[in-house]
């Protein structure tokens, strides 16, 4: 709660002319989109770019802003609304890669376990890990759209259901139906799955 009080006092002292008011929000919830965007889709540049976007929105819209909800739910849903404006194209044009393929060609090229960001990144020595991690992308790779934005808002961005149904603008009953159907999914795609290091 005070976070979400805090956001609403930026916000207003924002629409007042304070830049450094924004500055705070922006240094408060950029590290938050960039897990959002990333798990969506697998690219930190790509994410990057979008969690600025976001930003900026929410930078230029600032003056038609009202706290009817909490700055979260408008923040999210700006978000949602960007990755299906720029990037639904793109989800379903990119191509299955392993965690640790080559880009670019070379062997020089960065890996995408390489372009993880940083705090989410397996140690290297720690192979169990890096294929865990690497089984758990490929399933969330495989679940809808729907399922896994549902899923990626309430266990990585941790919000509650009903700001989840404010920000994807479904009932709060299709919100647990998908997450539900999502958590099966991934269950039932990592059941098998065993670390190659592990004894036969």
């Amino acid at each position: 709660m005070a976070d979400a009080q805090r956001d609403l006092e930026l916000m207003r002292r924002f629409q007042s002319g304070d830049v450094d008011a924004f500055t705070e929000l922006y240094e408060a919830h950029l590290r938050g989109l960039l897990n959002f965007f990333f798990r969506l889709c697998w690219d930190r540049s790509l994410a990057e770019d979008f969690a600025q976007e976001t930003l900026l929105r929410i930078y230029k819209s600032a003056h038609r802003w009202e706290p009817n909800a909490k700055f979260t739910t408008y923040l999210y849903r700006i978000a949602r609304n960007y990755w299906i404006d720029h990037c639904r194209l793109l989800s379903t044009q990119k191509e299955n890669v392993s965690l640790n393929a080559k880009f670019g060609g070379n062997e020089d090229a960065a890996s995408l376990m390489d372009r993880l960001p940083d705090d989410i990144r397996p140690p290297e020595h720690d192979l169990d890990r890096q294929e865990l991690y690497a089984a758990i992308m490929k399933a969330l790779e495989q679940l809808p759209e729907e399922q896994r934005m549902v899923f990626v808002l309430s266990e990585i961005e941790e919000l509650k259901y009903q700001e989840i149904s404010e920000i994807m603008e479904v009932p709060l009953g299709t919100v647990k139906s998908r997450m539900h159907t999502a958590v099966g999914k991934l269950q039932e795609i990592l059941g098998d799955y065993k670390p190659m290091t592990a004894e036969a």
